[in-house]
């Protein structure tokens, strides 16, 4: 993946495992800081996440 679609913040999806993670700080050398929804930063290669498409809301 390109670290130009990820942004501090935002949310992104583990390819391999399917979890949601914050994406907390982005690297130029390949890998991001990811926090996990049950806890804790962890780094991880950039070509390892999907950007997450927010699905819109239709009323």
């Amino acid at each position: 993946m390109d670290s130009k679609h990820l942004q501090k913040g935002s949310q992104a999806k583990i390819a391999s495992t399917g979890q949601i993670v914050e994406v907390k700080r982005v690297s130029n050398h390949g890998f991001s800081v990811v926090r996990f929804q049950t806890g804790g930063d962890y780094m991880i290669l950039n070509d390892r996440l999907e950007t997450v498409e927010k699905e819109e809301v239709q009323h």
